[in-house]
């Protein structure tokens, strides 16, 4: 079959004319190739560029060809390896499709057996190229229909993508009320465990006498009133995740049997001795710094470093401008719908004071004074229906500002000395820049929300507002 959209073909042998007959032998058939006789060669080929297919001798000069392998899934997830063995090393290629390589092609080769194997591995990456992208896709458009689509959040949202597909274990750090349980429930649903149960654990609010029960289960007569035998947490999110919320309240206590479980993946029931391996993937989450908490001794180091293996922040909603309007619009639709009332829209002057507004709850406190208020308005939500306290150190919001309109510039426009193509741009630059100012008032100064009315992207308006706040 001939390959006509130039794959590149990636071969990795100590030995020369085995590298010379392979890229032969896949040119002919369409095939792009390079060549790498070495560990180091082939890390350095790996660096500059992604192969469709990755061909390699297990035996090649160091580093090998295990840690060739293991850095290459590590750089390209999704990238097919075909080990190329003699028949002396089907071991070692047997351990090396263990270790995540796609088939292995065992020495002297069958030509067509090349080809087809190079071929169905094309066609199985792309298949899962394009399954990640659309995972990655439907990521996105959760975190923005459920948090907005600010920048802050499409970095929360690619910090997702990218640790989902792993087992890494996830502290997620924010303040309370930014959302840190949705997160958790979108690594859960854009990763391989998708399939099996999310499973959140509150353990601030659960007695510490009692956490050891709920993560670890007990056996029937293991203390008074056990008349049965009972599944723990772990045990339920068996292929799963495990959401394990406000962990720093955790007692030292639990922290060390946590520990221990994490270590060895085996629980034990109260009452019980036999281990239960578990295989469990552990997101946690903490409204303070977990680090903080280590330093003040108030959390285990040696787990901190167990769940550090990637950290996600949620900045606060004060922080996070353009989602605020976003967030109020989809709360008040929501509510409107829940109470049978028609939909209804903020004043400028009540979306100004959202956005002044700090939030100290964050999200949490938005939908409540959202929910709040579509119950009191009648036909708008003004600010007398937020009911919003401001600190003493707060301002409430100012009244929005007026733009000068057209007709006030035309009549101080001087067209003498200027060409029909300057007054044209002048115009038109004018005339943009009232448009946008405009826009921006009737959202509150939200841009996301300004650029999606005018039908432009976000860099967009960025970019028009600079010019704008440059010349005038």
């Amino acid at each position: 079959m001939k390959n006509v959209g130039h794959n590149y073909v990636l071969i990795i042998d100590d030995n020369r004319d085995i590298c010379e007959l392979l890229a032969y032998l896949l040119s002919q058939a369409g095939y792009e190739t390079q060549q790498g006789y070495d560990g180091d060669s082939a890390l350095k080929l790996l660096a500059q560029r992604e192969p469709d297919v990755l061909l390699l001798d297990i035996i090649i000069p160091e580093p090998n060809g295990m840690a060739v392998l293991a850095y290459a899934h590590n750089l390209y997830p999704q990238l097919p390896v075909i080990i190329i063995t003699g028949n002396a090393g089907i071991l070692s290629a047997v351990c090396a499709i263990k270790a995540g390589a796609w088939d292995y092609i065992p020495k002297p080769f069958d030509n067509n057996r090349v080809l087809e194997l190079v071929d169905r591995a094309i066609q199985t990456s792309w298949s899962k190229h394009n399954y990640s992208c659309k995972a990655n896709r439907d990521t996105k458009n959760r975190m923005a229909s459920m948090m907005g689509n600010s920048p802050e959040i499409q970095v929360v949202a690619k910090d997702i993508i990218r640790v989902a597909h792993t087992d890494f274990s996830v502290i997620i750090q924010g303040e309370t009320g930014t959302g840190k349980e949705l997160i958790a429930k979108n690594i859960h649903l854009a990763s391989r465990r998708s399939a099996s149960v999310f499973i959140p654990v509150d353990c601030g609010a659960i007695a510490d006498s009692l956490i050891e029960n709920e993560l670890f289960g007990h056996e029937k007569g293991s203390y008074t009133g056990a008349d049965s035998i009972r599944m723990g947490k772990f045990e339920a999110a068996e292929g799963g995740t495990l959401f394990l919320d406000e962990i720093a309240n955790m007692s030292l206590s639990a922290q060390a049997k946590l520990l221990r479980v994490l270590q060895e993946r085996v629980v034990y029931r109260i009452g019980g001795t036999k281990a239960i391996a578990i295989n469990v993937r552990i997101v946690a989450a903490s409204n303070e710094s977990l680090l903080d908490s280590v330093v003040k001794g108030k959390f285990r180091e040696d787990l901190y470093y167990r769940l550090n293996e990637y950290v996600i922040s949620i900045p606060p909603l004060r922080a996070r401008l353009d989602d605020i309007l976003f967030l109020a619009n989809r709360f008040i639709a929501e509510t409107c719908i829940e109470l049978h009332k028609e939909p209804m829209d903020f004043t400028i002057a009540a979306k100004a004071m959202l956005l002044r507004y700090s939030w100290p709850g964050n999200v949490r406190e938005l939908r409540s004074v959202i929910r709040r208020a579509a119950l009191i308005a009648e036909q708008q939500i003004d600010i007398n229906d937020l009911s919003l306290v401001f600190k003493e150190d707060e301002t409430p919001p100012s009244p929005p500002p007026v733009t000068k309109s057209y007709t006030d510039y035309m009549q101080n426009f001087c067209y003498e000395g200027k060409s029909l193509k300057a007054i044209t741009q002048f115009n038109v630059d004018e005339l943009e820049r009232i448009i946008i100012q405009e826009t921006l008032v009737k959202t509150g100064n939200n841009k996301a929300e300004a650029a999606r009315l005018l039908n432009i992207d976000y860099k967009t308006l960025y970019t028009k507002l600079k010019k704008i706040n440059k010349t005038g």
